[in-house]
């Protein structure tokens, strides 16, 4: 499976640490907010195996979200917290500099070296989601969250879930939730760049926080190692041409 794809894996919430410039304006606010806005528990557990498993390179989020999200856009509303919104545009830009920039300029590197090898990139953005959201209950395990029209995201998502939902029938998987594919991430800014030139395949892994994603990392990782394989494997995908 390696040879004829080239796979990514990522964690852009993988750490809840608080830079040491930072620490007096945000460890308070992150120890009053819910843990799910701070990090993505047990995503990078998930992540360290799958990347093993695919023989893929890894790259993790070194800081809390709260500091700045490196799954949103740069002017995206939820860039920065609440509590870092109002402090001064250099002091933003010192932000994106230091920390959002050299992870989302990692990845495109790598993407611009694979360009010319004419292989596929399948990207895996692991995450993990509260169960519980503005007093909503999320009634899935999983999500796989992909962009509908973009056909060869389609043509593997309709198989790898169906794949994935008879590996696990005590998982419920849905596709794109608790979130839309669509909706402004990492993989959507790439896909955008890359998805007709590679092809670019994105997408987002959903876990929901209720199961024990540390304890069963290797379990889960497996999981979608082997459906991943599976589906690729089967004759229902449209090959992924340029």
């Amino acid at each position: 499976m390696r040879g004829r794809y080239r796979f990514l894996v990522t964690c852009e919430h993988a750490s809840p640490a608080v830079p040491p410039e930072w620490r007096e304006q945000l460890e308070p606010y992150c120890a009053a907010s819910e843990t799910h806005r701070v990090w993505d528990p047990g995503a990078p557990d998930i992540a360290e195996r799958l990347a093993k498993l695919l023989r893929a390179p890894l790259f993790n989020g070194e800081q809390t979200r709260l500091l700045v999200d490196l799954n949103r856009s740069v002017g995206h509303p939820e860039l920065f917290a609440p509590v870092l919104r109002e402090i001064p545009d250099t002091q933003k830009t010192a932000i994106l500099t230091r920390h959002y920039y050299p992870f989302r300029h990692r990845v495109i590197r790598l993407l611009e070296q694979w360009l010319t090898e004419k292989l596929p990139v399948i990207h895996l953005s692991v995450h993990s989601f509260t169960p519980v959201l503005d007093g909503e209950t999320r009634d899935a395990g999983f999500g796989l969250l992909y962009d509908p029209a973009h056909p060869p995201e389609r043509s593997l998502a309709t198989v790898w879930l169906h794949c994935l939902k008879a590996a696990r029938r005590d998982i419920v998987s849905r596709e794109n939730y608790p979130y839309a594919g669509v909706a402004d991430g990492h993989c959507t800014s790439l896909r955008r760049c890359y998805g007709p030139a590679l092809p670019y395949l994105g997408f987002e892994l959903e876990f929901n926080q209720t199961l024990p994603l540390a304890k069963e990392a290797d379990q889960y990782a497996q999981w979608i190692f082997r459906t991943l394989k599976q589906s690729l494997q089967s004759k229902r995908v449209q090959p992924f041409t340029r």
